[in-house]
């Protein structure tokens, strides 16, 4: 929030203490909830006026509480002070200068008498007139329906309501903590008197506990077993699984989005290293790394160098325990039929080979329009084959691999663990002794998965990718399901990414164009695609390339002008929108960019005809002779560069024009009155025009 650090902080200030105590709050909600609390709160300090210091003000959470710290908040609204006009003098008192009614009724609305009254002179003339002083309400006042305003509107999905209650929260609450420095604001929320009772840990010291003031909240609570800072409590633990992890001589494996999680779980994290049978280790690494995070919450470790995952797991207890010893067998006993679970899928997923399953994918339905999922197999191997080719690759590998590749979403294990498809079936395809191009395609088809995730590493890889986003991405839109506001129910936002991620690459020779025509023509045997469709298409995948390439440091004005130009492949384009940047930092830049707007201009309101030869015998005046001959001379040598993507050396070229180009626009008067000479300067003006939209078009910049 984009707020200044102070917030009219009063003389009468002190920190503000709220905690709310609940039953275990739903981890993955949490941090939102401790977010939302905190926003929504200071957005009401801010409508009542309430001063406070955003920049010491914070929010803090764990499994069974709600807190916020609002530092140096005033003990009430500034005073307000309003200034009234009444009527004027002469219609305010008789002839006998006693007030009217006017006067009578003026002084009664402002709370005072007549004669307490000031008079207002201004050059219009002489009025009644009251300074009103509102005196600001007090925070013991304001505070509670600020509260329960806050509380109404934070973004819970499923509400409970316990005991007798009448009202709902997210888990029922055990006690509320209220002071504005070291007093207690009395007042009810969720049936509850505020007081300054805190509680600790659930095992280790319950409590109550007194908190004195906002200051000793922390030290009170970690000396009754709670880290009550969550970004305190989340380094904890991070830092204690690293270090187990390193005392094992391996790694842990740290997902972030694990951690947050478990940091939602534990108020006073201790972790604890365990172990399994060496056994299990025979089930791909992927499926118990997945057990061991999703299920148990534990942390795997890996070798250092190699990255093979150890029979070894990090929990994090929520307990300090005399008996380590037993805390550990206890994760250990619990883990062990999780991953007997995975080594069962695996096993059982073995007894087929993956092109058995084929069968199978009739029974899921991908979309209504576009058929079932081994309708879509069909048409990305098909899509594979075509792209392969035109790409100049072995199409073989691609095709086969584009076929098998949906097959593991049938198996037992993929069921288990979603977020193993793919993965699952490269596996299962060597099981299945398919070359090890082709599983290694399948495992890595889905990349990328996500903003920042690894490209697939082979070719065959990137072919059978680039085939499933375009499938999706055309049938989608041509079904008439394209993503509307934030709708985007098939993702089609990161397929048309990640499409635009493998395209520049640069390693496979496609267009985009390619990509998509090819798409469409497969669908369109078992969909018809309208040219509409495929426009609309088109523009939505620009869009998603627009926004990725701004992200990437871009200026938006370059990006529109080299897409302006003809569109060939996309690391082309990148290659003229680097060399476009870097020629903007020469001096004559600006003298370009500012000619080619003024061409575009004249072109745009006096077309010239479409037979485009340039009469020499009509340039009469040397400024244009001039800017014919150079434009002659570099055509050819810029054909040369155009050819080798030798954009730089092109835009050097086109540089030397620029003293040409001045030089033609002071001396000619291009909408000459004689229909054939203005003409012939149209075409000479279209002609140098076209030089440079080859790389972009210079008008759009800046």
């Amino acid at each position: 929030m984009n707020k200044p650090a102070q917030k009219g902080i009063s003389s009468a200030s002190a920190d503000l203490l709220v905690e709310l105590g609940c039953e275990e709050l739903p981890p993955k909600s949490l941090s939102l909830l401790g977010q939302s609390f905190f926003d929504g709160f200071l957005q009401q300090l801010d409508k009542v006026e309430l001063g406070y210091d955003l920049g010491r003000s914070r929010f803090f959470y764990t499994p069974r509480r709600l807190c916020l710290l609002i530092a140096d908040l005033s003990e009430s609204q500034p005073d307000q002070f309003t200034e009234r006009r009444g009527p004027a003098l002469a219609a305010a008192f008789d002839e006998n200068d006693q007030p009217t009614p006017a006067a009578t009724g003026f002084a009664r609305s402002v709370g005072k008498n007549v004669e307490d009254l000031d008079t207002l002179e201004t050059d219009k003339g002489k009025w009644l007139y009251c300074k009103v002083e509102k005196k600001g309400e007090k925070l013991e006042y304001l505070l509670f329906p600020m509260l329960d305003k806050v509380l109404a509107g934070l973004p819970i999905a499923k509400p409970m309501r316990w005991a007798a209650n009448d009202f709902s929260f997210i888990r029922p609450v055990h006690w509320l903590l209220v002071m504005h420095g070291e007093k207690v604001i009395p007042g009810k929320l969720f049936e509850l008197e505020s007081s300054n009772l805190t509680h600790g840990h659930r095992i280790h010291s319950p409590g109550p506990h007194t908190i004195s003031s906002a200051a000793d909240y922390e030290n009170v609570l970690e000396n009754a077993c709670v880290v009550v800072d969550q970004d305190k409590r989340r380094t904890l633990i991070e830092q204690q699984v690293r270090e187990l992890g390193k005392s094992c001589g391996g790694e842990a494996v740290v997902d972030a989005d694990l951690l947050d999680e478990v940091n939602c779980l534990v108020e006073w994290p201790r972790s604890v290293r365990g172990s399994f049978d060496k056994e299990f280790l025979e089930v791909p690494a992927e499926a118990l790394i997945a057990s061991m995070q999703d299920h148990q919450k534990f942390f795997p470790v890996v070798d250092r160098k190699s990255r093979a995952l150890q029979a070894t797991f990090i929990a994090v207890a929520n307990l300090e325990s005399q008996d380590l010893d037993a805390v550990r067998a206890g994760f250990e006993r619990v883990i062990r039929p999780r991953l007997a679970d995975a080594r069962f899928f695996w096993e059982q997923d073995k007894k087929s080979p993956l092109e058995a399953w084929l069968t199978q994918l009739d029974r899921i339905v991908f979309q209504d329009k576009l058929g079932t999922v081994r309708d879509k197999s069909r048409r990305i191997s098909s899509i594979s084959r075509h792209l392969a080719k035109t790409a100049k690759m072995e199409e073989g590998i691609a095709e086969r691999a584009a076929l098998l590749c949906k097959c593991d979403l049938v198996s037992q294990m993929v069921g288990e663990f979603p977020e193993l498809q793919g993965i699952m079936g490269g596996y299962y395809a060597m099981q299945s002794g398919e070359h090890e191009d082709i599983a290694q395609a399948i495992s890595e088809h889905y990349r990328p998965a996500y903003s920042g995730d690894e490209l697939p590493s082979t070719m065959a890889g990137k072919i059978v990718s680039m085939a499933d986003r375009v499938d999706s991405l055309c049938g989608i839109f041509a079904a008439g399901l394209k993503p509307t506001g934030n709708k985007d129910p098939f993702a089609l936002r990161r397929a048309a990414l990640g499409l635009i991620r493998i395209l520049l690459d640069g390693e496979v020779d496609i267009s985009l164009d390619q990509c998509l025509q090819i798409a469409t023509q497969v669908l369109a045997k078992q969909l018809p695609v309208s040219d509409e469709d495929t426009a609309e298409l088109r523009r939505f995948v620009l869009e998603r390339l627009k926004h990725y390439l701004r992200d990437q440091g871009f200026d938006t004005g370059m990006v529109n002008a080299t897409l302006d130009a003809p569109l060939t492949t996309l690391p082309d384009l990148l290659a003229r929108l680097e060399a476009l940047r870097g020629f903007m930092q020469h001096d004559e830049a600006p003298v370009l960019v500012a000619a080619n707007k003024r061409i575009g201009n004249i072109l745009r309101k006096s077309p010239p005809a479409s037979e485009n030869t340039i009469d020499a015998d009509l340039l009469i005046i040397k400024e244009e002779k001039h800017l014919f001959d150079e434009i002659n001379d570099i055509s050819i040598e810029l054909e040369k560069h155009f050819s080798r993507s030798d954009y730089e050396t092109s835009l050097s070229l086109l540089a030397g024009l620029s003293n040409t180009i001045e030089a033609f626009f002071d001396a000619v008067m291009v909408m000459d009155e004689d229909d054939k000479i203005r003409a012939n300067r149209l075409k000479l003006l279209t002609r140098l025009k076209g030089l440079f939209d080859r790389l972009a078009n210079f008008a759009l910049i800046g």
